[in-house]
């Protein structure tokens, strides 16, 4: 199952920036990389023997890419070697990362919105990226992962669960669903509302369902009471 550095949304600073991560060995494959992310790496000695290493962004917003430069030029100058970084939106990627000082030759992009390739480590793994709603400014997606035989719907930041995802998850096909969650319930937020939340799912099938991006309104005790999981952080 998905491992997580934090479970915080932007504002929820006490939780860190959400970022889940998959690790075998000497391979990683991070998602997302908030301000608080790089520092978080550190501190759990995920990147001393790291020599596969993969980076899968959902959105632009800085909770989610904070400390992208900086984990590249860590991967560059300190571990000698290109992390793979897959975003669907290739111009937005090279742009920003151009924006930091980031240049093309630190990294290598995939921007396909689907992929499979196979690690020494971690195995087959698969990524489709689904587009979904959350803000007008930028683009943002989620994504369902294959990895280690398992399959995953990790939700980044959106308003919405797609009726695709909602039917993969009642057929059983995904084994977890990852959705990021808020207290605050009023028309136009750009989050799912744990109200919301419920209403998409009935109680039979919560238990695969685990929240993260907490904001400061939301109370783990309730999200439990009701049915659903909430993520558990790497200590």
């Amino acid at each position: 199952m998905l491992n997580f550095i934090g479970c915080g949304s932007a504002f929820n600073t006490r939780m860190g920036n959400t970022a889940a991560f998959v690790t075998e060995k000497s391979s990683l494959l991070l998602i997302d990389c908030g301000g608080t992310v790089f520092s978080r790496l550190q501190e759990l000695r995920l990147l001393e023997t790291l020599r596969n290493f993969y980076i899968v962004i959902t959105h632009t917003h800085p909770d989610h890419v904070g400390s992208l430069g900086e984990i590249i030029f860590y991967s560059y100058y300190i571990l000698h070697q290109r992390p793979k970084v897959f975003f669907p939106d290739k111009k937005l990627m090279e742009s920003f990362l151009a924006c930091i000082g980031v240049s093309c030759d630190m990294y290598a992009l995939e921007s396909a919105a689907k992929v499979n390739w196979t690690d020494a480590n971690l195995g087959e793994v698969s990524i489709e990226f689904i587009r979904v709603p959350h803000v007008d400014t930028i683009p943002a997606y989620g994504l369902i992962l294959k990895c280690k035989e398992k399959m995953f719907y990790y939700s980044g930041d959106a308003s919405a669960i797609a009726d695709e995802i909602v039917n993969k998850l009642w057929s059983g096909s995904l084994d977890r669903l990852y959705q990021d969650t808020c207290g605050l319930d009023y028309p136009g937020n750009s989050h799912l509302s744990l109200k919301k939340l419920m209403e998409t799912f009935e109680p039979r099938v919560r238990e695969k369902v685990y929240c993260m991006h907490l904001d400061n309104q939301i109370r783990v005790p309730e999200i439990i009471r009701h049915g659903f999981n909430v993520v558990s952080v790497e200590k």
